[in-house]
């Protein structure tokens, strides 16, 4: 059979790799015959792959990023009216080749994207947002183009097309300018090998459709800039973020930096070498919030004298993303930086979860907090910000979950969505043991499925089991995959019903995975005793529970939730069981097969279900204690101490699961040293607290 192509087309060469993969696979000979190499007799038998032209003044024969493929006689013929969904094609018919799949005569398989942007949300580790083991660990892994190509192959075959790169102070790193050399601490040399890094990174994303956008917080600096510009070291001393004497507004050190024309100087210049020196980079995101001071107007006149202003000098006519970070989007966003662009080359971005996605898949923040208050949505493009500051030790994949929360997101004003975490860097796998089962060398390879689920849900939220079973294959085997995925679906009930029972709103309050927070340490019972349940969905909190209950009014109160603690208590009873049925079973089947991705996932699986038994167990103990303070009922005590003193026993059992296999590590965000073992004795001191209560 022939396989007809543009071979001059990076995107669409990529899409027919992966079918001669295929093709290879299912042992087919295939010769290849490339378009623009004179005239292309139509084969008898073969694919045919073909951009479809557009006549001038007309419009595409297919939507952007669409996709058809279709049989006529022998021949099978993959067409969209760009690259990218002729490339979306050839990768969905190499799957489907490779599950068996047929096409009849006059059938035909159609696609489109639900959401135009899907994409990625990664801090980097030069100059992060927060310290950590994630970002120290892997500044050396994001350095090394072998690394990204893999990530940003990874991420074309499963339809993102976006990866926003995210950095406090990105600039000496890319780029240099004759007029603040002083103000870059790296040598020609060092420059100019970063340069060309960077170049190779863009370049390669973009032969995979993959469009880079570049993220900073605004007024950032380091010393060493500082001091580059003749100021005080300490100008770009941030230290401690979260330290009241030197964080975001109303302090003079803030007001100073907004102030000081140098920086504003230094900041404009070093947007315009960075869109200068990287024509492949598609975008620039900002705030005007952290690290600035002043009126909103002041602080947006700022975003407009530096970034706004060298978007014009370079001539380039880019999309430019707003976040609404600590402030609203109706006011000065409205008013002063969206007239400065095209309609549909500016967005305002918003975290729709705030750090936690893995919560309810339909949150309901742009209500609660009137997001758009003053915004015309009708001339409005919104991305999401989508974080999972939720699970980063334990595999996570519930298709359901996902197809339901990007259908969502499908609101006319909605564009698209970047997902990702502010603590976490999916590169080197720093927490695995490097012995045993691992087979794998990064971290996105270990969560392979959740990066799946995303990419693929978004572009077709009616993605089936059939791909998910495939997808799995790869890693389970065929025999198992189904098991897997049973295991993995409930399995990921779990964090998603503990965040709506204990809901805090940002990641370094709250870590649902490892039950920790920067701000107090191990959340003991008393937290969870006082603990406020997700808002906007729907959830009765456990103190509002215990009232009604003990004021005679449950069933009243019941028709006006559509959760109670004791539908949160059933999916995590229910969602550990079956976990745990699951890993029994596979356990006993898998025999010699045991080994890699197989039983990484086991000992997930069953650390999930230790994991949910625990939480069972502690919300239990922090209901019996709420209704101890209504009652002053003395057995409501002790039974909330039997149900910590099991409690500890299924946290042994997590902490032991979890060692067999992974390392312990200092978390960046959250600000504690992720391991359960070392948190024993917090959990056996909860059962002191109930006593004592």
């Amino acid at each position: 059979m022939k396989l007809i192509y543009d071979h001059r087309d990076a995107l669409i060469g990529f899409g027919a790799e992966q079918l001669k993969q295929s093709l290879e696979r299912q042992g087919v000979y295939f010769i290849e015959q490339f378009t623009g190499q004179g005239t292309v007799v139509p084969p008898l038998n073969g694919i045919v792959i073909h951009k479809v032209a557009t006549p001038r003044g007309q419009a595409p024969v297919y939507e952007d990023q669409a996709y058809r493929i279709y049989r006529s006689g022998g021949r099978i013929h993959i067409e969209g009216s760009d690259s990218r969904g002729v490339m979306y094609g050839c990768l969905e018919w190499s799957e489907r080749l490779g599950r068996g799949a047929a096409l009849a005569e006059g059938e035909e398989i159609c696609g489109k994207p639900a959401l135009g942007i899907r994409g990625i949300k990664y801090n980097l580790p030069y100059v992060p947002f927060d310290d950590g083991d994630p970002f120290v660990q892997n500044a050396e892994t994001c350095m090394d183009i072998e690394y990204w190509k893999a990530y940003i192959d990874m991420l074309a075959l499963n339809r993102y097309n976006c990866l926003s790169l995210w950095s406090e102070h990105p600039y000496h790193l890319m780029v240099v300018s004759p007029k603040f050399r002083a103000a870059n601490p790296l040598s020609d040399v060092e420059i100019d090998r970063n340069i060309r890094f960077f170049r190779e990174l863009f370049r390669y994303a973009a032969s995979r459709g993959i469009d880079i956008y570049l993220f900073t917080w605004n007024i950032r600096l380091t010393p060493e800039v500082a001091k580059g510009l003749g100021l005080p070291e300490n100008v770009g001393d941030y230290g401690n973020m979260f330290d009241d004497l030197i964080h975001r507004v109303g302090l003079p050190l803030n007001r100073f930096r907004g102030q000081s024309e140098v920086i504003r100087d230094y900041i404009r210049e070093m947007v315009l070498q960075i869109l200068l020196t990287y024509p492949e980079l598609k975008g620039l995101g900002t705030s005007a919030s952290e690290w600035m001071d002043g009126s909103g107007y002041e602080r947006e006149q700022w975003i407009i004298d530096t970034y706004v202003e060298a978007i014009k000098q370079s001539g380039r006519d880019i999309p430019f993303i707003h976040r609404t970070n600590m402030q609203n989007a109706g006011k000065e966003i409205k008013e002063m930086v969206q007239p400065q662009f095209d309609p549909k080359r500016f967005y305002i971005s918003w975290k729709y979860s705030n750090a936690h996605c893995y919560s309810h898949p339909q949150p309901q923040f742009e209500k609660l907090w009137d997001a758009w208050s003053g915004i015309d949505l009708d001339s409005t493009q919104i991305l999401y910000t989508v974080r999972n500051d939720d699970v980063f030790a334990h595999r996570w994949g519930d298709p359901d979950y996902v197809r339901a929360y990007v259908k969502g997101m499908l609101k006319p004003y909605v564009k698209g969505f970047y997902w990702g975490a502010d603590g976490y860097v999916w590169g080197r796998d720093f927490q695995h043991a490097d012995y045993g089962h691992k087979t794998w060398k990064y971290d996105f390879e270990r969560h392979l499925f959740q990066f799946q689920l995303w990419g693929r849900l978004s572009y077709d939220p009616e993605t089936g089991e059939d791909t998910w079973t495939h997808l799995l294959t790869s890693h389970y085997g065929p025999k198992h995959a189904p098991a897997f995925l049973e295991g993995l679906r409930q399995a990921s009930r779990i964090i998603p019903a503990v965040n709506r029972l204990f809901w805090i709103d940002y990641d370094f309050q709250w870590h649902a995975e490892s039950c920790l927070s920067q701000v107090s340490g191990f959340k003991t019972v008393l937290d969870f005793v006082d603990a406020a349940p997700m808002p906007g969905v729907g959830v009765m909190g456990l103190p509002e529970y215990a009232r009604a209950e003990a004021e005679g009014r449950l069933e009243e109160a019941e028709r006006s939730y559509e959760e109670m603690p004791a539908d949160i208590l059933r999916i995590l009873t229910e969602a550990s069981a079956a976990t745990e049925q699951a890993a029994g079973r596979l356990e006993s089947e898998l025999g010699e097969l045991m080994g890699g991705h197989a039983e990484c996932t086991l000992l997930d699986l069953k650390s999930y279900a230790a994991m949910g038994r625990y939480y069972v167990c502690k919300f239990s103990a922090a209901l019996e204690l709420n209704r101890y303070k209504l009652t002053g009922d003395e057995k409501r005590k002790e039974q909330a101490v039997a149900h910590l003193e099991e409690a500890c026993g299924h946290w042994d059992r997590l902490g032991y699961i979890w060692s067999l296999h992974n390392k312990p590590y200092f978390m960046a965000r959250v600000k504690q040293t992720f391991g359960y073992p070392l948190y024993a004795e917090d959990v056996r001191r909860d059962v002191e607290l109930a006593r004592r209560a």
